[in-house]
This record gives structure tokens, sequence and C-alpha cells, in this order.
């Protein structure tokens, strides 16, 4: 069963963080997703180690699963919408 992360966008902040997740540990930012999800390969090797006790792993294969699911939320300015007929 994989674990989940969810990546959400803070516009203020200017930042991709972890949002929600179910790894132990794992609390993340990075300016884009493509350097967050580089971060959270990087921090899962070290959290494995820290985090034994509380991991679920293939320990056959030696490998762990993260399901990144990307949440982005859109404001939309009505004075400024496009109207389509």
């Amino acid at each position: 069963m994989p674990y989940s992360a969810t990546i959400s966008r803070d516009a203020e902040a200017g930042v991709w963080y972890v949002s929600e997740t179910d790894f132990p540990g794992l609390v993340a930012e990075a300016e884009t997703q493509q350097g967050l999800a580089q971060k959270i390969r990087s921090l899962v090797l070290d959290l494995c180690d820290a985090n034994e006790h509380l991991m679920r792993r293939d320990r056959a294969r030696g490998e762990v699963v993260i399901q990144l699911s990307v949440q982005q939320l859109e404001t939309i300015k009505l004075a400024e919408a496009p109207r389509y007929p």
C-alpha cells in the first residue's frame, strides 16, 4: 500500500509545500513542484532510517512507494473573468 502526499502552492509565500501526508515526519517546501518532488525523494531516505519502526515498506524490493498529488486552488476575480456566449 503506497503512502500518499499532497502538495499545495502557497501563492503568498511563493512556495510549494507538503500539505497532507501519511508518511512519518515528511515536512518540506520548495520554489517549484519539481524541486519539491526532488526534496521529498532525498528526505525519504533519511526519514526511513530515523523512523524505521513506523515504516511500511516492501522489504523484498527495498523500496517505499509514495503517491504525490497536486492540490491547486485558483482564485478568479469575477470582474476580470472572460465571458463566453
